[in-house]
């Protein structure tokens, strides 16, 4: 039996990630205890007619790395699947006052609410596959994916691989930012810390990288709410050269973190990393979820100070 909202009808929700959007007030949706990474956006025609025309192999190829996703992970994509209580909206910026003069709009949560959270599942519809491709096309989920456990991110890349052979544009981004997670993270059964500072001088990583995931999520086809911050919290994961859900994480645990003012130079990123001294899941435990939101909120302006310093180098290369 499917569970409906009050008021609502099956002739407005007809899938599971459309019943999850009712529920995100900002900070997104958990379900059974996991937070929800799903999408409600269509996959489109020309989408449908690429799967129909895709070699049989490909498509082989496909189905048996959509397979493996849902072996790691929860995949929902029938009404079905989904109890009404059994949803909850999960906490966002209106227990938390933020300053409505402030030229940034507003910060993520539903993304912190991904990064502190132990467990995930995918809501989307019509089929595992049409799930995974409808994710993987949303620079937001694609973040979400990244906070999840080691073994997710890297069938998830796997997945993203091929459907980059299907359409490689709208795929491209996903396909990055997997592989700079898996690339940054190393250990499968626990938080990575992000390296130790060793005292010497790091050098600016190169601009290639950078390049890359800015002209990603910025190509046509690729249409996200919130640019801004998606594009500060991608570009300062790989200026600093730690996987986006460390940058989130220890960002979150703000009484165990301290981040730099001058956060952009060579010398005083080092300080970011020396400054992480315990084990962020004895942190996340210890921090009250409304204070890791708070303090993540507090650094904020130094990630967009990051940001900018990298804006400008992509900008002085290219004059």
């Amino acid at each position: 039996m499917t569970h409906l909202l009050p008021g609502a009808s099956i002739t407005n929700i007809t899938t599971p990630a459309q019943l999850c959007a009712k529920f995100d007030k900002g900070g997104g949706s958990g379900l059974q205890g996991t937070f929800a990474i799903y999408s409600v956006a269509s996959l489109g025609n020309s989408l449908d007619e690429q799967l129909q025309k895709c070699p049989p192999a490909l498509r082989s190829k496909l189905d048996a790395a959509a397979a493996a996703v849902a072996d790691r992970i929860p995949i929902y994509y029938q009404l079905s699947d989904i109890r009404q209580d059994k949803l909850i909206s999960l906490p966002s910026s209106s227990s938390i006052k933020e300053d409505d003069k402030s030229p940034y709009p507003r910060l993520p949560w539903f993304l912190i609410n991904a990064a502190i959270a132990h467990d995930h599942c995918v809501v989307g519809q019509r089929g595992v596959v049409e799930t995974l491709l409808g994710t993987l096309r949303r620079p937001w989920c694609i973040l979400e994916v990244c906070c999840c456990d080691y073994g997710t991110v890297s069938v998830m890349l796997d997945f993203a691989v091929i459907a980059q052979q299907i359409s490689p544009e709208l795929y491209a981004a996903a396909v990055l930012l997997l592989s700079h997670e898996k690339l940054k993270r190393s250990s499968e059964k626990q938080i990575p810390l992000p390296p130790m500072y060793s005292g010497s001088r790091s050098s600016e990583p190169s601009l290639g990288p950078l390049r890359e995931v800015y002209n990603a999520l910025s190509a046509d086809g690729i249409r996200s709410h919130n640019p801004f911050w998606l594009r500060v919290i991608c570009i300062c994961g790989i200026q600093l050269g730690i996987a986006v859900s460390d940058l989130l994480r220890v960002l979150c645990a703000a009484k165990g973190v301290y981040i730099p003012e001058n956060m952009g130079s060579p010398v005083r990123v080092g300080g970011l990393r020396r400054a992480v001294t315990e084990d962020l899941t004895s942190v996340r435990r210890r921090i009250p979820d409304h204070e890791q939101r708070t303090g993540f909120q507090s650094h904020s302006q130094r990630l967009v100070s990051l940001y900018r310093q990298v804006l400008q180098r992509l900008t002085e290369e290219v004059l």
